[in-house]
């Protein structure tokens, strides 16, 4: 298929073009940085710069499916009401933009989003059926406007789907930040640890979003996690056990606020996610369903 990205240089875009391109798609890029882009990956790419220019025309010929990866890195410092609008507007303008340029010929657009949509606290479990309330905080706010946005799409007869993803495990994403603290036997739980972690390993994610594209049943949002999500000590001991480090310090929670501000948030919420619509309607089958398994074959050359 036809099929045009954009993020395609960021950690999951990198490992979801290179097996699309195994796969004989044929690839286009939007970058704001096209050259880097194609080079990277050796496919046609295009500058754009959602804030000030329109999708390039050329971009949009012939394509069927557009995946929606851009958008601001959340974790990059604290989150200043100037940061808060770069974030939301590389998520929402964009989406905007990509739909207004869609093509007669598009059949599927397939967009990023996240469980951030979800309250993130408590140890209720959530699901797609999820309804987002009128008062959200900043997070819900992000993930509401940007699958609206999205779903605009469908007024023109075209299937979307809003993949909202967890913790990515692979390389890069949180693993980057945590690896150095837990090599050198410093890591451990964040809070009181209780808070849960939905997790999914890179070659599930990448997995999703290829099926996603070809699977008509595919629609609406999606939560790409693994089914057993676990809390945040858990996790921490797990990941210590993968390195062969001991893993018993604890960062309190007011020292990530302090640090962060809001986006201490990041780290400290609870997100008790399943994946309903996966599992149970689209019999989608993980290679890493457990904690142990996806850690171990991250890390099997320790």
């Amino acid at each position: 298929m036809n099929i045009l990205i954009t993020g395609a240089t960021g950690f999951v875009g990198r490992h979801l073009v290179r097996q699309l391109k195994r796969n004989h798609h044929a690839i286009k890029v939007l970058s704001r940085d096209g050259l880097r882009a194609g080079q990277q990956h050796g496919v046609a790419a295009y500058d754009w710069d959602y804030t000030k220019e329109a999708v390039p025309a050329e971009a949009m010929e012939n394509i069927q499916v557009i995946i929606h990866l851009m958008g601001e890195n959340l974790g990059n410092g604290r989150w200043t009401e100037q940061r808060k609008r770069e974030i939301y507007d590389s998520r929402i303008l964009s989406t905007r933009k990509l739909v207004a340029a869609a093509p007669a010929s598009l059949e599927c657009f397939v967009c990023g989003s996240a469980i951030g949509i979800y309250p993130g606290e408590g140890d209720d479990i959530y699901d797609e059926s999820y309804v987002v309330p009128e008062h959200r905080n900043f997070m819900q706010t992000i993930c509401h406007d940007w699958e609206k946005e999205a779903a605009c799409i469908e007024s023109r007869g075209v299937r979307r789907v809003s993949i909202r993803t967890g913790v990515v495990l692979g390389d890069g994403g949180m693993l980057v930040k945590l690896l150095p603290i837990f090599k050198l036997g410093l890591g451990g739980s964040v809070g009181d640890g209780n808070q849960w972690l939905p997790w999914i390993h890179i070659h599930d994610l990448v997995s999703v979003f290829e099926t996603a594209v070809a699977d008509a049943r595919y629609r609406g949002p999606v939560n790409a996690v693994a089914p057993n999500p676990v809390q945040y000590r858990d996790f921490a001991v797990a990941l210590g056990k993968a390195l062969h480090r001991p893993a018993f310090f604890t960062t309190p929670a007011f020292v990530l606020k302090l640090v962060l501000g809001e986006a201490a948030a990041l780290a400290l919420n609870s997100y008790h996610i399943a994946p309903t619509k996966l599992v149970r309607e689209y019999g989608f089958e993980f290679k890493f369903d457990h904690l142990s398994t996806a850690l171990g074959n991250l890390f099997k050359k320790n």
